[in-house]
């Protein structure tokens, strides 16, 4: 393994692990001083508001400053997140403040890790590389959770400021570790403008649904991360078992992406997300039913296990669309079509909730996760060069 993969891993695991500590941290810090249910949607679309504005530009920015510094500018706003929160922890104003500048923070650490790998993987390993690094996020995001089964704080809850303060040393550390990624290696192809890029992109057959599918995947996941503890607090689940499932579902998504070299070539792209994204749905729709604890468990690792398989396969895909020139452009384009999903998704289910409660939630992104699979299915028909290349080892 080369040294570039090992800091990639080493910086999406701690931008994950950040992530999904913080957010259902915020969660529980917003229940406590008695906010209602929409808030929760509301907090969730806050988090992915940058990207709305800021993703293409942020793909401009890192082809013209580099991976690393905008990395760097990823872990000052990370830091900057969770001192806000361990200083806002009782202020709804300021919570929402620190989910903003989370959201910021996270945009161009993503880009920047992205931007590393579609430009360093040799082509026929493109696939494999983003396997590989998306492995390493799910990492991340199965040890997040892991923090709201700490002590609680007399409550019942989980130890929300002792959290924060772990999340403002974690983001210590990626900064830490934003100073080691590599250099941009310039490409010598001429630059496109902004809007150029991304409307040739978004010319590509089945490109736009791609997108859409990709976003909706992930909307899914934040959803998660919201409302399962939401889910817990209204049926009398205990932060330990949301804390398993959280856990399961992201183990679950990390063994996916083990064997998704394999999964690829037996049945191909298209039709291994449209199978996978179906499952996906009809799993979040059963965890809305009153379950045994047990149950809900196994559906939270069947439901990671199958939604997992999507961002990595759209990742390569999207990548090959790219101009020349342009593949930080591109990568932003698709954090931008995930961000959409995540603001618009959450927003709407977080009205759903005042009204039917967290059941109606989960079963409205069981029916999003459904139209993701026909969205999914424009995506390439039949197996590509690099499809069958996704066995191949990462440098």
């Amino acid at each position: 393994m080369q040294r570039w993969v090992a800091v990639v891993i080493v910086h999406a695991v701690l931008v994950q692990l950040v992530t999904y500590a913080f957010r259902p941290a915020l969660s529980y810090a917003l229940l406590d001083v008695q906010s209602p249910a929409a808030l929760l949607g509301l907090i969730s679309a806050t988090f992915a508001l940058p990207a709305l504005f800021l993703a293409l530009p942020s793909g401009r920015l890192v082809q013209r400053i580099g991976e690393r510094h905008t990395g760097l500018l990823g872990g000052v706003l990370f830091t900057g997140a969770s001192l806000t929160a361990v200083l806002g922890r009782h202020s709804i104003q300021l919570l929402f403040l620190a989910t903003l500048l989370l959201g910021c923070g996270h945009l161009f650490s993503m880009i920047s890790e992205q931007t590393v790998v579609a430009n360093r993987a040799q082509v026929s390993r493109r696939d494999s590389a983003f396997g590989l690094y998306t492995l390493g996020a799910s990492l991340g995001q199965a040890a997040g959770p892991l923090l709201l089964a700490l002590p609680g704080e007399g409550s019942g809850g989980p130890p929300v400021d002792s959290i924060l303060w772990i999340c403002v040393a974690l983001s210590a550390a990626l900064t830490g570790v934003s100073a080691t990624l590599p250099r941009t290696m310039h490409d010598s192809s001429p630059q496109l403008g902004m809007l150029h890029s991304a409307m040739a992109i978004l010319r590509e057959p089945g490109a736009i649904r791609a997108l859409a599918a990709s976003g909706i995947a992930l909307a899914s996941v934040d959803v998660t991360l919201i409302y399962w503890p939401a889910l817990g607090e209204q049926t009398g689940l205990s932060p330990a078992v949301v804390s398993l499932m959280l856990v399961v579902r992201s183990l679950s998504t990390m063994a996916s992406r083990a064997v998704l070299g394999a999964a690829v070539r037996l049945v191909g792209r298209r039709l291994l997300m449209v199978c996978t994204l179906i499952i996906s749905a009809f799993a979040v729709a059963l965890i809305a039913l009153p379950l045994a604890p047990p149950a809900l468990v196994v559906l939270a690792g069947v439901f990671g296990f199958f939604v997992g398989i999507c961002q990595p396969i759209t990742m390569s895909w999207i990548v090959d669309l790219a101009p020349p020139g342009g593949r930080g452009m591109t990568m932003s384009l698709r954090l931008a079509g995930n961000r959409v999903a995540q603001s618009a998704i959450p927003g709407a289910v977080g009205a759903i909730a005042g009204v039917t409660g967290v059941a109606g939630v989960l079963f409205a992104v069981a029916g999003s996760l459904a139209m993701a699979a026909w969205a999914a299915s424009a995506i390439g028909k039949g197996r590509t060069d690099s499809e069958r290349a996704i066995g191949a080892q990462p440098e």
